[in-house]
């Protein structure tokens, strides 16, 4: 499975730029992949969440980027942060009684991640195909289980079925002759101050450390990727981010000479937390380049 590289990536632009590495750090405990113990071929269902791989549980080091928030790169770091994100809370996208308002999310929201996007990448098209809401005392808690959410040909899959119906569109970004990304737009609904959600440097990623892991849907199979442990991987997150901020989080790129293809990313828990559990939305984007 192709993936980021590990050589680290020297950039111009990020020259005068504060080195992230150098961000305080937190310790903290990262869940990661362990295989079937029959070895069979892993899989989640997705109706149920039910797995049939184990967890690897490692105590690290997290660096905190408050007051480095300009520095990461998408195509260097593999994640960015948008300092001006849409100002959407718990009380816009839930109703009195608790029930979503996804039509209103549709209508309301994915116009304006779609903007956000776009500036952020400077992709030419945006097409928003899916989102979760996560919630405390749910059925979709934050994860805390290191991932990807999508594998470079579970992407391509969705280049497929997202891309629209003319060939003369979809065909060049299917054969690389045009670039496209799967960039997770990731934003909280209240401050957050439980469970944040730590990203990993793709520059200190291995090919070697991520496994498919199949995704089966009712109708079709899609394919995640876990990630193993490795001692040499850099972890990062943004502390205390409020709804006007959000993370960009590459997913996929079929981009060749850039360091971030893509990255793992999962919820951990903050040393002496307190408070109400993380409310966040995360809404998946194909980005279409000229």
């Amino acid at each position: 499975m192709s993936t980021t590289a590990t050589k680290l990536f020297a950039n111009p632009k990020l020259k005068s730029m504060k080195d992230i590495s150098s961000a305080p750090t937190v310790v903290s405990r990262l869940n990661f992949y362990a295989p079937p113990p029959d070895n069979s071929p892993p899989y989640t269902i997705v109706a149920t969440r039910e797995h049939n791989f184990g967890q690897d549980a490692r105590t690290i080091e997290i660096h905190d980027l408050r007051g480095y928030e300009a520095c990461p790169d998408l195509d260097i770091h593999g994640f960015a942060f948008d300092l001006n994100g849409p100002e959407f809370t718990h009380s816009d996208f839930f109703d009195e009684e608790g029930i979503e308002k996804t039509s209103f999310i549709q209508k309301e929201y994915y116009p304006r991640v779609q903007e956000a996007v776009k500036r952020l990448t400077g992709g030419g098209k945006v097409v928003l195909f899916d989102h979760t809401v996560r919630l405390p005392n749910s059925n979709r808690t934050p994860v805390d289980r290191v991932h990807i959410d999508q594998s470079l040909r579970a992407a391509l899959e969705r280049v497929k079925l997202h891309g629209g119906e003319d060939p003369k569109f979809v065909d060049p970004y299917l054969s690389g002759k045009k670039r496209f990304q799967v960039i997770n737009y990731w934003k909280p609904l209240s401050k957050v101050r439980r469970d944040p959600l730590a990203v990993a440097d793709a520059r200190t990623i291995k090919s070697e450390n991520l496994v498919g892991v199949q995704h089966r849907y009712a109708d079709r199979t899609g394919e995640t990727v876990g990630v193993k442990y490795d001692p040499g991987q850099q972890w990062y997150f943004l502390s205390g981010m409020d709804v006007t901020e959000a993370m960009l989080i590459k997913c996929a790129d079929n981009k060749e000479d850039i360091p971030a293809k893509q990255i793992p990313h999962s919820a951990f828990p903050l040393p002496g937390e307190a408070g109400d559990g993380r409310e966040s939305i995360e809404a998946r984007t194909l980005v279409f380049f000229d």
